[in-house]
């Protein structure tokens, strides 16, 4: 609406003087588009360099993700350049097959570990028109425009931050640590102290359940010690498993 006020007033400005034969009134007239023609004028460099009629608005977003890799829990990032700033690679959900990469222009992202669960909360901050008044009015000057975008990654415990140089480190230190954990359970000592530690594990859990229940059934017992033979198992599974990533993600963290 101001382009068209301002053609109105430069035309009313022009004719205003050559089509009003009384002198005083084309004066008053004149003058009084000329007015119009210069405010109509700061209205317009008002909104185009200090978004007169506009302001900054923020909304806030929170969605969930998920791991980059398929076979470990990782979240990886890379920094751009000589700056702080960083961009994350990340998977929205399971199904998805190739990463998300987070915007670099204009955006700020952020890495903070250790919360109960994967959340992406991105804020969002934009320059609006305050009522739908000014948009009409400046319809054809400044339009509604992104600001800037701030994306906080809360990262669940247990996930590995690695770039995807560590990442790749991760990996090759990872098939290493397995190797050699693979050849230490091969060895004669270490295997009897695993069957030594699984008997200890399977005669606590039968004491224990006995104590509860003194006249349990020569069947049931049998069941009762080759779950407790499974559960000690998925343990020590779960053990290596841990204490080779932990070795790896070390290696893996030495990596620039």
């Amino acid at each position: 609406m101001i382009f068209i006020l301002f053609i109105i007033f430069l035309v009313g400005f022009f004719l205003s003087w050559n089509l009003i034969t009384n002198k005083k009134w084309s004066n008053i007239i004149g003058i009084s588009f000329g007015l119009l023609i210069i405010i109509s004028i700061g209205l317009m460099i008002g909104n185009y360099h200090n978004h007169l009629g506009m302001e900054k608005k923020t909304t806030t977003q929170t969605t969930s993700f998920t791991s980059v890799n398929d076979q470990a829990n990782m979240l990886l990032y890379k920094k751009i350049g000589q700056t702080n700033n960083k961009v994350v690679i990340y998977k929205k959900n399971k199904q998805q097959k190739k990463p998300t990469v987070t915007p670099a222009v204009d955006t700020t992202n952020e890495i903070k570990q250790g919360g109960t669960s994967n959340q992406l909360v991105t804020k969002k901050q934009d320059w609006v028109y305050k009522n739908s008044f000014y948009k009409v009015f400046f319809m054809f000057a400044q339009k509604e425009s992104f600001i800037k975008r701030t994306n906080t990654f809360h990262v669940k415990s247990g996930y590995m931050v690695f770039t995807p140089e560590q990442a790749k480190a991760f990996g090759q230190a990872m098939k290493q640590q397995a190797a050699q954990m693979k050849k230490s359970q091969q060895n004669p000592q270490a295997q009897q102290q695993t069957a030594a530690s699984g008997k200890q594990f399977v005669t606590a859990k039968m004491q224990q359940a006995m104590a509860e229940n003194p006249k349990m059934s020569q069947a049931d017992q049998a069941k009762l010690q080759k779950k407790a033979m499974s559960d000690f198992k998925a343990q020590m599974q779960a053990k290596v498993q841990k204490q080779t990533e932990q070795k790896a993600m070390d290696q893996a963290l030495k990596v620039k």
